[in-house]
């Protein structure tokens, strides 16, 4: 275990290193899912891109985004979760820490949500983005036939309804989601990222 070197003053318990947080996590696993009811991010995504079956590639991510000026405390999330992630800065002093290998979301994410789950409506998010990783971590994508096709759009259908209350009026470029499924049959190649929102409809970004 790390040696804590945090600084106690008038009972207030103030964290300055990675070994201090980290251990705080380790004792108290259970305040970071609240602290991903409030921070967290389930997110999903389709990549259009000629070089993969259907022409679509799938997208995954869990994240926690902080001012940089705590970016101490994502990168102790990271450590947390055995440096299996990423901690990546971002313009207007936002830092964030990004999980986006399947393998780590299947077999280290979400089983830690289950054992110190979500107390608030970001379970529901939680349980869609779950049926996500299962289809592409089973690799339900992966095949020439109708069943596969099912699938992708399954995946699309509920990523379209994951995070529901975001709106990004920045992303003016938009398709419906009935777009896809009429396209499916015939690719378009833009190389972008589709995410989908409360509107039913995506954006590309």
């Amino acid at each position: 275990m790390f040696k804590s070197e945090s600084i106690i003053n008038d009972n207030i318990n103030h964290f300055n290193s990675i070994n201090d947080i980290v251990n705080f996590l380790v004792k108290y696993p259970m305040w970071l899912s609240g602290f991903t009811c409030g921070e967290g991010c389930f997110t999903g995504y389709l990549s259009l891109d000629k070089k993969s079956l259907w022409g679509l590639q799938p997208g995954l991510d869990f994240n926690i985004t902080q001012s940089t000026n705590d970016k101490l405390l994502l990168d102790s999330i990271n450590i947390y979760f055995k440096n299996k992630g990423g901690v990546y800065n971002k313009p207007n002093n936002v830092s964030v820490v990004a999980f986006r290998n399947v393998k780590v979301l299947k077999e280290e994410i979400i089983p830690f949500f289950k054992k110190y789950p979500l107390v608030g409506i970001k379970s529901y998010e939680l349980e869609r983005w779950i049926k996500l990783v299962d289809i592409y971590y089973y690799k339900k994508h992966l095949n020439k036939n109708i069943y596969t096709k099912k699938h992708i759009l399954n995946f699309a259908e509920i990523v379209k309804d994951l995070n529901i209350k975001r709106n990004n009026k920045n992303k003016l470029r938009r398709i419906d989601y009935y777009w896809l499924v009429k396209k499916l049959k015939f690719f378009s190649y833009f190389g972008r990222k589709i995410e989908f929102n409360s509107t039913s409809k995506s954006y590309f970004s």
